[in-house]
């Protein structure tokens, strides 16, 4: 039975100052989604809806209740649910979680990130050394896979520790502004851009042509 099926959402559940999940506790939340389903740009508003970014947010900042990249927690504006949220190379710059140096193999509960943009990114979470759960695919779904090869083509993969920065509730947060701005845009569908460009226009546009008006009114005018 898939694990979105085997499992009841729960809510998110801040804990004290310092008192960050391990590794371990991370790896194993984490793997026990495996099974669920994959969906690209999905908010991660309930199990499965999710794409690789999205299915860690839900991870660490549904399940687990921590701060996610720009400061936010799961449910606020801007955040799962009710956005897609911080994407891949937001996780890459986030000060909560170190990159290790190169060489250095991941531990249990590392992001195990390939920094880029769509097709060229990928964040999963390691369970051991060599393998990671992360939403892969539409076919494949959410998976526990070796880390060698699941990632983009071309592309290196980065090992980051979580390290607990920002993770005081109520903090200022752990991230930047142009993280919060980047989670609205990752979460906003292609309708809901195309009508802001379009209104934007037309907002315009009705201006241009107030002022020609104007303009022939005021010749008008003079001429008569």
């Amino acid at each position: 039975m898939p694990a979105a099926a085997r499992r009841a959402p729960k809510k998110p559940a801040p804990g004290p100052a310092g008192n960050l999940p391990s590794g371990q506790q991370i790896a194993a939340d984490g793997l026990s989604w495996a099974g669920a389903g994959y969906v690209f740009g999905g908010p991660a508003d309930r199990p499965g809806n999710w794409d690789c970014s999205s299915f860690v947010s839900y991870v660490l900042g549904h399940d687990l209740g921590m701060l996610l990249p720009g400061g936010g927690r799961y449910g606020d504006p801007a955040y799962p649910p009710h956005y897609h949220g911080p994407v891949v190379t937001s996780y890459a710059g986030w000060p909560g979680a170190s990159k290790l140096p190169a060489g250095l193999p991941p531990a249990a509960g590392d992001l195990c990130i390939w920094n880029g943009v769509g097709a060229n990114g990928h964040i999963g979470i390691a369970v051991d050394a060599g393998t990671m759960i992360s939403a892969l695919n539409h076919s494949a779904g959410t998976v526990h896979t070796p880390i060698a090869g699941y990632g983009p083509a071309g592309v290196t993969v980065e090992f980051h520790r979580i390290n607990g920065a920002g993770q005081v509730p109520g903090a200022a947060g752990s991230g930047t502004p142009a993280d919060v701005l980047l989670a609205a845009l990752a979460g906003a569908t292609l309708p809901v851009i195309l009508g802001a460009v379009i209104l934007a226009v037309g907002t315009v546009g009705g201006l241009a042509g107030a002022a020609v008006l104007l303009w022939m009114m005021a010749r008008g005018r003079g001429s008569a």
